[in-house]
């Protein structure tokens, strides 16, 4: 039995829409079946380091390049309008979430798989802490739209667990990945820039003695960000060892790969 027709152009319009955060929201409604809500933390997790500011069209151009194994093929998590629909109200939400919040996911569309493709779900968790964008996956593929048109009745969705491991299996060139289902993005990739204040207009300026000049600024070569990089994945490691996430074995093997890159 094929979907009612509710859930045809749902991206279309909604992109027409614009979305504003307001202060203390906790919910974004996108679609039926899409949004992305602010919720309390798994019981027992350290604080996260939120709120944090991203920057939208990095996060967007980042989640783009995760990959999932689906039906043993390797498939584009995301679609390209999909992505559009969610990265804002997920750069707004991690910008309002406190240390005691994780950001639940809920994507449900034919992630670029044609117009023949079923209506399947992406469920997600993400969080900050250790320096990256944790991004852990339960679903890559949820259908439940078929039972849901028979009966009205929609599924309790999970959206993955620090402590208990999806057999869902991601990949993304420039995350660790920490287990299967879950890679960290280093924070450097798509923070926001610091705002620099704007000088005033010379007549508005009160006078006085002429300053100093200031000191040039460091460049920042290549080779200072890749080290940061690295440096960013090893708090991570250490945090999740520390947090009994990983075995001392697990995180000796990873400690390893990474410092081998160096």
């Amino acid at each position: 039995m094929r979907p009612s027709h509710w859930m045809r152009g749902p991206l279309l319009l909604l992109a027409l829409t614009p979305l504003v955060a307001q202060e203390g929201q906790t919910n974004w409604d996108l679609a039926r079946f899409t949004w992305v809500k602010r919720a309390p933390a798994e019981r027992g997790a350290a604080p996260n380091t939120h709120p944090v500011q991203l920057n939208t069209e990095a996060l967007q151009a980042l989640l783009s390049t995760v990959r999932a194994k689906v039906e043993g093929k390797e498939v584009r998590l995301f679609g390209a309008e999909e992505l559009k629909l969610i990265a804002k109200p997920l750069s707004e939400a991690l910008a309002l979430a406190q240390p005691g919040e994780d950001i639940l996911l809920l994507s449900t569309g034919k992630h670029d798989g044609g117009f023949m493709a079923p209506a399947e779900a992406v469920t997600a968790r993400l969080f900050v802490t250790g320096g990256a964008l944790n991004f852990i996956v339960h679903d890559t593929r949820l259908e439940f739209m078929a039972r849901f048109v028979l009966d009205s009745t929609p599924p309790t969705f999970d959206y993955g667990s620090r402590k208990v491991p999806a057999p869902e299996q991601l990949q993304a060139p420039q995350a660790t990945r920490l287990r299967p289902d879950w890679l960290a993005f280093p924070l450097t990739q798509i923070a926001a820039p610091v705002p620099t204040a704007v000088p005033l207009p010379a007549p508005l300026l009160a006078p006085g003695p002429a300053a100093a000049p200031a000191p040039a600024p460091a460049a920042t070569s290549a080779e200072d960000a890749a080290y940061e990089a690295k440096a960013q994945r090893l708090r991570t490691l250490k945090r999740l060892r520390d947090e009994n996430l990983l075995s001392e074995a697990e995180y000796q093997a990873k400690r390893e790969a990474i410092l081998k890159a160096l």
